[in-house]
């Protein structure tokens, strides 16, 4: 066998095994990649009660709300990301996450990218000190999360 032909022999053995070694390690990262979603998601949820609870009050903390809003917007243009093919409810791994998500994508960036407008509008108002407008938003921006969880998530 000439040089040239070991060469290419190897190349094809070493993309072989690569391939093979890249499901096998989708499939063992599913499971991390959900709780890594899940932890995401969670972080998210509690920014959204502490602005919940903060705007109750009757002199809100706006640099609290408007850091808990910052802290969803970072989060945000990510959502949908966090989705990948194998972490579906096939995987074999718990998840709320409903099957729609990987059989209509484009709904679901759609669903997932309206988040990010208004999570920053809510962030401004709370920055400009604008109580009522950021009351008023948090309500737009919590109609925007129960949009994508009453399609996309399981109860």
């Amino acid at each position: 066998m000439t040089s040239s032909r070991r060469l290419l022999s190897a190349a094809v053995c070493a993309a072989a095994l690569a391939l093979a070694g890249g499901a096998a390690l989708a499939a063992v990262n599913a499971k991390a990649v959900i709780e890594t979603r899940e932890s995401n998601f969670k972080s998210m949820g509690k920014a959204m009660k502490a602005m919940n609870e903060g705007l109750k009050a009757e002199a809100p903390d706006m640099a609290a709300i408007a850091a808990n809003a910052s802290t969803i917007r970072g989060f945000a243009p990510k959502i949908s990301t966090w989705f990948p093919k194998g972490t579906d409810p096939e995987a074999g791994v718990k998840t709320e996450a409903k099957a729609e998500i990987w059989t209509d994508p484009a709904g679901f960036a759609a669903a997932a990218s309206r988040l990010e407008p208004e999570i920053t509008k809510l962030e401004t108002l709370a920055r400009a000190g604008d109580v009522a407008g950021a009351r008023a938003q948090f309500r737009v921006v919590g109609g925007t999360c129960k949009g994508c969880h009453d399609k996309f998530r399981e109860d």
